[in-house]
């Protein structure tokens, strides 16, 4: 009787303490002194107190500028109070505001935020928060999940394809190359610029070698030949053209091209500056075509 009158004590003492901190923080944020606020809300929240507490260390923190503490109370509100989602992510898009009002220092602060909001809110516009973003945007995923808005705000046609570059990079990166490929030529479509539609070409030649080689394993000739013919309309004379025209040779064996796929391997056979393991898997091929022809039919075949 006696523990358990002592443990009600405790618990009694722990929620009037919180409570008297909370107070001294709601002292603190009307008088304007938001660090000392933050600080007493932060001890309310170790005391065990309700969940409205991480509404007002967001705030407080907002207004003391600690952009990672304000971020971290909004994303704890809206995981431990769902419904209370959406105030979470109108706290976060203030964080991510304010921090960008301080130039580059602020931009981590930004990028926290914005991933934090998309989190909670997938479908919330980020206006031009989404290409402050972009700079601090370090994690190709990351990346995939804002560029969409930022295209949407880019405010000149080299800022679209800029954009339309790091999306396929990063469409690339996470091998989401059917994607990527997408982008590439996209961006191929729209640009002139010589810097730009080289990036471009080698990025889509890099991810029609990875998809060709897919078709590949699905045994889908047709396929995979038009992807490794892609990737030898921008490269020949290459590590990735080599491997691509030993690819176009699976295809056509998949196509039942024995003479098509006898020539692309000799291409690569025969040609100088081949690397040697490449030339050799060219010409392994090539062998095993020949000794494929050379077999006996079967019987009753004859």
């Amino acid at each position: 009787m006696r523990l358990a009158v002592a443990a009600l004590w405790l618990a009694g003492g722990c929620t009037i303490a919180a409570a008297d901190h909370e107070r001294l923080g709601d002292q603190a944020f009307r008088g304007g002194h938001w660090a000392k606020a933050l600080g007493e809300y932060q001890t309310a929240q170790r005391s065990g107190v309700k969940t409205r507490v991480w509404a007002k260390v967001g705030a407080s923190a907002i207004r003391a500028e600690d952009f990672a503490a304000a971020v971290d109370a909004y994303s704890e509100l809206a995981r431990q109070d769902p419904t209370r989602a959406a105030e979470a992510a109108s706290g976060l898009e203030r964080v991510a505001h304010a921090a960008e009002r301080r130039g580059a220092a602020g931009s981590p602060a930004v990028a926290k935020a914005v991933l934090a909001l998309r989190g909670i809110a997938p479908g919330r516009p980020l206006g031009r928060l989404a290409l402050a973003t972009l700079a601090a945007a370090s994690e190709p995923s990351d990346a995939i999940g804002i560029l969409p808005s930022a295209l949407a705000t880019a405010g000149s046609a080299r800022g679209v394809d800029t954009l339309l570059l790091r999306l396929g990079d990063a469409q690339r990166a996470t091998v989401a190359c059917d994607g990527a490929a997408r982008s590439y030529r996209t961006l191929l479509r729209r640009t002139d610029d010589a810097r730009l539609r080289t990036a471009a070409r080698t990025g889509l030649a890099d991810c029609a070698l990875l998809l060709g080689q897919d078709a590949l394993g699905v045994s889908d000739g047709p396929a995979a030949e038009q992807w490794f013919d892609l990737v030898l309309g921008y490269e020949t004379e290459t590590s990735r053209g080599w491997r691509a025209r030993i690819g176009l040779g699976d295809a056509r064996v998949l196509q039942g091209d024995a003479l098509g796929a006898a020539v692309a391997y000799q291409t690569v056979a025969s040609a100088p500056g081949v690397p040697d393991s490449v030339r050799a898997a060219a010409v392994a091929k090539l062998n095993g075509l020949g000794a494929a022809s050379a077999e006996p039919p079967a019987d009753g075949d004859a």
